[in-house]
């Protein structure tokens, strides 16, 4: 076809792009990363909305290792939310352990402004000990008429320390290392550490970056 007709032609007789009609929804059209030096020479792909469309949030804070959970204090104390020192009271976060709504509610890390998924994550802790410890993404969805209930873990990462609190260890999260990756709308998002055995209780230091996706 001719380019001075193409141009020429109304919306509803245009073709749609290669790979529509098989591609997925909540797709975008984009081009591939190639191999040439030229970087021209990259493929045509579709790709999830959630690997465009996302958002990155660091959560960061600091615990005296006990074996139950602990999760941040108040958004009224000083060092909130920075401060993990909660005892969440068990060992284990599930629904046999329930905590007042409004204390997860005032310790201000995140807020989902939209259902979505996270994709990865990204850890890294300091410890002066070399004993393991537990890190977890947990959340909670607020509610109306509920006002006791359990946070959900979202991410559970055994961890160690380097016996000294001037190095770092990473961690990049593994797909084993996520026990649900879906977040709903207005959803709030913690920390939660504890030690895994008996500790002689030092304090670490804990950074946690994920990205989230949105479909829409």
């Amino acid at each position: 076809m001719a380019s001075n007709e193409h141009k020429n032609l109304q919306d509803v007789n245009r073709h749609n792009p290669k790979g529509f009609e098989i591609a997925n929804n909540s797709t975008i059209l984009t081009k591939g990363l190639g191999t040439g030096s030229t970087l021209r020479d990259g493929n045509l792909e579709w790709i999830s909305k959630e690997e465009i469309k996302t958002r990155k949030t660091t959560f960061s804070g600091f615990c005296t290792l006990i074996t139950n959970y602990k999760y941040p204090e108040a958004q009224i104390y000083g060092q909130s939310p920075y401060e993990i020192n909660q005892d969440y009271g068990s060992e284990t976060i599930s629904a046999a352990t329930i905590i007042n709504q409004k204390r997860m509610f005032r310790i201000g890390m995140m807020t989902a402004v939209a259902e979505g998924t996270i994709m990865r994550g990204f850890l890294q802790v300091t410890n002066s000990n070399a004993e393991a410890f537990t890190v977890s993404l947990a959340k909670y969805t607020p509610s109306t008429t509920v006002t006791d209930y359990a946070p959900t873990a979202l991410i559970e990462k055994s961890v160690v320390g380097l016996s000294n609190d001037n190095l770092v260890n990473p961690y990049t999260l593994a797909d084993t290392d996520f026990i649900s990756t879906e977040i709903l709308t207005g959803d709030h998002l913690f920390l939660m550490v504890k030690a895994n055995a008996a500790t002689a209780s030092p304090t670490i230091y804990v950074n946690l970056t994920i990205e989230v996706g949105f479909p829409k």
